[in-house]
């Protein structure tokens, strides 16, 4: 008697172009006809397992020729596979039914199944790779060096760099957990960055996560497009079915999409690797318009994990900028992500996750050898080890970690010089009522302590002709609850009838109202606090305050021989910033936010006292602000601010609210904050409450070869009232909103642009109970601006 076993014969190898001898992704490889099957990776090469005898093996691939091999007893097969005549077929007839559009509405039907954030908790290890590099012009020839100008010369010499070497080269190897659909954290356990001994950052492939062609937007680099897959996209997007294999049970159906032609929107192009296995997408190449200024071509390749879960496994992603060229050639960057250690059944608990999402471990620079080699998917190229050769000698050279460090500096601000650091954002500043603010300010640094802080600061206005000061010393208590004590003392400028909410940091190229400000209040101010965070998403602080102000708007009416009135205050406040799913990440030896995409909220309790030598004021103060942004697939993304308060009792002029106005007849350009038609201090209420919505567009209505701006539409709206008399005041000076402020706006941005900046123009128009009694003085135009990141 004999037993037979199952014997398992195997094959490997890689497919390349016949002509360019470039990998080729995603190959289609069927055994025996359609037995089993897989397709190759990102770099070409394939492996293949049968339990029975391997005798074929069809190679197909979306515009090349197809191959039937057969193996023999070859255990390995490299494969050219030449270009076909005819490539991606065209959509001629729209008539009858297309036999890709029901393979569509299935993989539609089930994306919800396939979503990562439908796994209740998953963790995996990725290596990346980012390679930044240059191609030369197809039609360059310097094949005649004798006859080559200084220009030819120029990019002759960048070609033969070029030829052997990279012009950066970056490694990294992450660890990633997930817990639900909020809670997420990514350490870089090792880092490597030519140039640099020590860096304090690494590649991560965040962009090319998110990318996710079951979401209705998908994000690629900042920008949304309409995915192949979202509701109804059949009517915007050209489907063909390019090719069917039947693997096993299962088929795979390849699928190429591109927008339809007049079609306006933000479309992608690309192939579709559509398994009937759960209707799941197992590879995906999406490509950017032709048009963009930024070429961004994504490819995702997904395996099916512990034979329930479909799951991504290689990304790759190019990134070009068209406008950009170097010594005649185009740079371009190039991030290559494989994903191993997947595991769907993690034992993570919401305590394993903080604000913090994304750290570095302090030892992540000097990992050994050994560790790169495990979980490089293949060894570095000769020209990758070159890159790092010659890069790392010249970064030693250069002092390029020196370097490094003085740009995060930059970036946080702050320029160490030992245990004391410049306060950076001290030494200028330009404003409409101080003109040019120069200054100096200086803080203790972590060489000094970790858990102290003192500093102080100095200005002088050139337009003001005053002098600006300041102390501040704070004492971190608890480190994981952010438990933090201070004090300062402050001779400066504040905004009359303004907003003060905690932990709200104003963006200078967002938010340009503070600059246009005609008249500031002089202020002495005392204060003490009291700060923490609590419950992962709120900080909040506590505190008393000393204040005494100096109006400069020429609201009052003065007494002869007697100045302007000060106003002596004391407070104690409270308030909270509660930011749900706000995460962070810690590096470049800092805390930097990461946008999130649920609403911010401020809310903030003052109470006016009669103590420290205040003039008596006793009133309740009540602030609140939320602001958010959400987008819809037809209509763009939809950003709003919702703002009020309210002051109860007796309260001074200085501590009422103004009526935000940002308009500025000196400067014409759009501040981003407040009514863009109505001057700065034109109202003032003791209660108010007002909308501000932007709703973006894109280029959705209009988008010609020529003129193609972002439309933005803008409705701000307002109501406040004035319940107690300000006998001080002139009244007919100002009014309190009680019967409404309404304005409407319309921005075109973009219309002269960059891949990463641009400028347009707005109109605004005022109407309403307060509309002005000309129509030509409530329209307003200004400049905008805008930045790509």
């Amino acid at each position: 008697m004999s037993l037979a076993t199952a014997q398992v014969y195997q094959v490997q190898g890689s497919v390349r172009d016949a002509n360019t001898r470039e990998k080729l992704p995603f190959v289609s490889i069927v055994v025996n006809g359609g037995e089993t099957g897989t397709t190759s990776n990102l770099e070409g090469q394939y492996q293949l397992q049968h339990n029975r005898p391997i005798t074929s093996l069809r190679f197909s691939y979306v515009g090349y020729t197809p191959q039937t091999i057969p193996v023999d007893s070859l255990s390995r097969l490299d494969i050219a596979l030449r270009p076909s005549a005819a490539q991606l077929r065209e959509v001629v007839i729209r008539s009858g039914i297309n036999p890709a559009h029901r393979i569509i509405q299935l993989a539609n039907q089930n994306r919800d199944r396939h979503r990562l954030e439908s796994i209740p908790a998953y963790t995996y290890r990725t290596y990346n790779k980012f390679i930044l590099t240059a191609n030369a012009p197809d039609e360059l020839d310097l094949s005649d060096t004798l006859r080559l100008s200084e220009e030819d010369s120029s990019t002759l010499r960048m070609h033969n760099l070029l030829a052997k070497q990279h012009l950066f080269l970056m490694e990294s190897i992450t660890d990633y957990a997930q817990l639900g659909k909020t809670l997420s954290k990514e350490t870089i356990l090792a880092t490597r960055v030519s140039g640099l001994q020590q860096p304090s950052f690494g590649v991560v492939a965040a962009e090319a996560r998110v990318f996710s062609v079951y979401d209705d937007m998908p994000v690629f680099f900042g920008k949304r497009y309409l995915s192949p897959l979202s509701n109804g996209s059949i009517r915007r997007y050209d489907f063909v079915l390019q090719e069917t294999a039947v693997v096993g049970p299962d088929s795979v159906f390849i699928i190429s999409y591109a927008p339809q032609p007049g079609k306006n929107f933000n479309g992608l192009k690309g192939l579709l690797y559509i398994n009937s296995d759960g209707w799941a997408v197992q590879n995906v190449v999406a490509e950017s318009h032709a048009d963009d200024k930024r070429g961004l071509k994504l490819q995702q390749q997904f395996v099916k994990v512990d034979n329930r879960q479909w799951f991504p496994s290689e990304l790759d992603v190019e990134i070009t900028v068209q406008q950009i060229y170097m010594r005649g050639h185009q740079p371009y960057a190039h991030i290559r992500t494989y994903i191993t250690n997947v595991n769907l059944n993690p034992p993570l608990q919401r305590s394993d996750f903080g604000v913090i999402a994304l750290d570095q471990r302090p030892d992540a620079w000097r990992q050994p050898e050994q560790l790169w080699q495990q979980y490089r998917h293949d060894s570095l190229s000769l020209k990758e080890q070159t890159t790092y050769q010659r890069l790392d000698s010249v970064g030693q050279a250069q002092k390029l970690d020196r370097t490094i460090r003085t740009m995060e500096y930059l970036m946080a601000k702050q320029l160490p010089i030992g245990p004391i650091s410049l306060d950076l954002n001290r030494l200028i500043k330009v404003s409409r009522f101080e003109g040019m603010r120069l200054g100096i300010g200086a803080h203790t640094n972590n060489l000094l302590s970790e858990r102290f802080t003192v500093g102080g600061y100095w200005g002088y206005g050139l337009r003001d002709k005053e002098h600006k000061y300041g102390a501040d010393a704070a004492v971190k208590l608890h480190k994981p609850s952010e438990l933090t004590i201070s004090a300062a003392y402050a001779v400066d400028v504040e905004e009359p009838g303004g907003r003060r909410l905690p932990f709200r940091e104003r963006s200078l190229l967002s938010d340009l109202r503070p600059a246009l400000l005609p008249n500031l209040d002089y202020t002495t101010q005392r204060s003490a606090s009291l700060s923490g965070r609590m419950l992962r998403y709120v900080q909040w602080q506590a505190g008393i305050r000393q204040e005494q102000r100096r109006p400069t708007l020429p609201l009052f009416t003065p007494e002869p021989g007697i100045g302007m009135p000060e106003f002596n205050l004391a407070e104690v406040t409270a308030g909270l910033r509660f930011a749900y799913g706000e995460q962070y990440m810690q590096l470049f030896n800092r805390m930097l936010p990461i946008p999130g995409r649920y609403p911010v909220l401020w809310l903030q309790y003052r109470k006016g006292i009669d103590a420290m030598e205040s003039d008596g004021y006793t009133y309740n103060k009540f602030d609140l602000r939320a602001e958010g942004a959400f987008r819809q697939r037809s209509l763009g993304e939809t950003r709003f601010v919702l703002a009020g308060g309210w002051v109860q009792g007796d309260a001074p002029f200085v501590s009422l609210y103004n009526g935000y106005g940002s308009y500025s007849s000196n400067y014409k350009v759009y501040a981003g904050e407040g009514f863009e038609t109505m001057r700065s201090y034109e109202f003032f209420s003791d209660r108010y409450v007002a909308l501000f919505l932007r709703q973006d567009l894109g280029k959705r209505l209009l988008n010609t070869k020529l003129f193609k701006p972002d439309l933005v539409l803008v409705q701000n709206m307002g109501i406040g009232d004035l319940r107690q008399p300000i006998p001080d005041l002139q009244s007919l000076e100002y009014d309190s909103m009680r019967k409404g402020f309404f304005e409407s706006g319309l921005m075109l941005n973009n219309v002269i642009s960059s891949a990463f900046s641009g400028v347009g123009v707005g109109a605004f128009y005022r109407y309403g109970p307060y509309a002005l009694p000309r129509a030509k003085d409530n329209l307003k135009i200004k400049l905008t601006a805008t930045l790509a990141f």
